[in-house]
């Protein structure tokens, strides 16, 4: 992805670049010191997205910035402390946005509005999309530079409720929080658009939910007839198979067991260490057993993860099938499966979180790719039932919605899941199936 267009906004502009301590009597430099912090950072970031966070490294970092290592010492301790400088920035990047955002009325206008400002922030998440990528590996160890994130989350929530008018009680900002992680998570996916397809119809469709949810459905204006199906559009799709499926020989049931142990193991420390830095060691020291009976039941560490990710996402479609979306429906419904469906992601959840480190290996990049097929048709199957909407893109915010709001349950503990049930209830039955309060 492209680094910011304006390499300056990267720094505060009314902020002195100053030097690491011990670096000289005196802290501030000049503008040739601010000119190679600055390319620091440009080249962070384009290192941050060729290699992901794990696979960045100080000394590539320096050589892409032209810089000696001694130089990016003085301003950063490491490439944490480069990335946590990058994601401030990023932060109060997107405030501005956030707070710039102008009165939105019930109204024509006002979803114009709303959909031009939700293009101006997945713009923005395009520029910086390496940052966005890499703050789940890099948060891991920096627990209170990652919980910043939720101030900047709240206060782009804040702004939104303000420009519909809408009071900043619990249960709206907990809502609006959970709608934050959409419109990011649907930046991530508008820039996964093929070539030569626009993005334009995603922009759109977040831009009407929002207005939706807390402006109310407005025929002609945010509640619109479903569209003729496009050509082309494919509403089905096979279940996700292996790339290359492993040929298995059936266990004993000692050895099922077993090999559930390790899986179990793997399942705690893939989301603790992430993709790249978990070991074959990490997994037979959790699951209590022996380096060579873990080879009697993987070939390699890529072996096993796909096959912990086969299990997880086996019992996530297993539940999606569960999930009726009727308009005219009992809410009690959906509650109970959101409910199970928590519970699913408590235990799964840092699997799935995870998949987006896996990218690296192409293997089980194709296994995630077909899972996200098979999940994505399911859901545009279900919105095919309404008489309004385009399901083709209400099922991309249907699926940021039960990916994410879980998310930041368990891994970002933005807040309990009483809570943040209750919002998805709001956003799917206010937003998805236009049902009365």
């Amino acid at each position: 992805m492209a680094p910011p267009r304006d390499l300056s906004s990267v720094l505060p502009l009314a902020a002195e670049v100053r030097r690491r301590p011990p670096f000289g009597s005196n802290p501030v430099v000049g503008e040739r010191g601010s000119d190679t912090q600055r390319r620091i950072f440009a080249a962070a970031i384009e290192v941050f997205g060729e290699l992901g966070f794990s696979g960045a490294r100080v000394e590539l970092i320096t050589a892409r910035a032209g810089c000696s290592r001694p130089a990016f010492y003085q301003y950063f301790s490491s490439k944490d402390d480069v990335f946590w400088a990058l994601a401030g920035q990023l932060g109060q990047e997107i405030v501005h946005l956030a707070t710039a955002l102008p009165r939105i009325t019930p109204d024509a206008a006002g979803l114009a509005h709303l959909t031009e400002w939700t293009g101006e922030f997945m713009d923005l998440h395009e520029a910086w999309a390496p940052v966005f990528a890499s703050f789940q590996a890099a948060s891991r160890g920096h627990a209170p530079q990652a919980q910043r994130s939720g101030a900047v989350s709240d206060q782009t929530g804040l702004a939104l409720l303000r420009a519909f008018g809408v009071p900043a009680d619990p249960r709206q900002s907990t809502l609006v929080t959970g709608l934050v992680a959409v419109l990011i998570r649907c930046s991530f996916f508008a820039e996964q658009t093929p070539s030569g397809m626009s993005r334009q119809p995603l922009v759109a469709g977040v831009a009407t939910l929002l207005h939706r949810i807390f402006a109310g459905p407005i025929a002609g204006v945010n509640l619109l007839p479903t569209p003729p199906r496009r050509p082309g559009r494919t509403t089905s799709a096979p279940a996700p198979s292996p790339a290359t499926p492993p040929v298995e020989r059936p266990l004993a049931r000692r050895g099922t067991r077993t090999r559930q142990r390790l899986l179990d193991a793997g399942a705690q420390v893939l989301p603790a260490r992430g993709y790249h830095d978990a070991r074959v060691d990490d997994v037979v020291a959790a699951a209590g057993v022996s380096h060579g009976t873990f080879y009697r039941y993987f070939t390699n560490k890529d072996d096993f993860f796909q096959a912990l990710a086969e299990t997880t996402s086996g019992h996530m479609i297993d539940h999606l099938d569960r999930l009726h979306l009727d308009p005219t429906g009992n809410i009690e419904d959906l509650r109970g499966w959101l409910v199970e469906w928590f519970v699913i992601y408590e235990r799964d959840g840092g699997i799935i979180s995870t998949w987006q480190e896996m990218q690296t290996n192409e293997r089980l990049a194709v296994f995630s790719r077909e899972v996200a097929t098979s999940v994505y048709t399911r859901l545009v199957r279900l919105l095919s039932q309404r008489p309004f909407g385009d399901p083709a893109v209400d099922a991309v915010m249907l699926l940021a919605l039960i990916e994410r709001v879980p998310y930041s349950v368990y891994t970002l503990h933005f807040t309990t899941p009483a809570p943040a049930i209750e919002a998805m209830i709001t956003a799917i039955g206010r937003g998805l199936l236009v049902q009365p309060e």
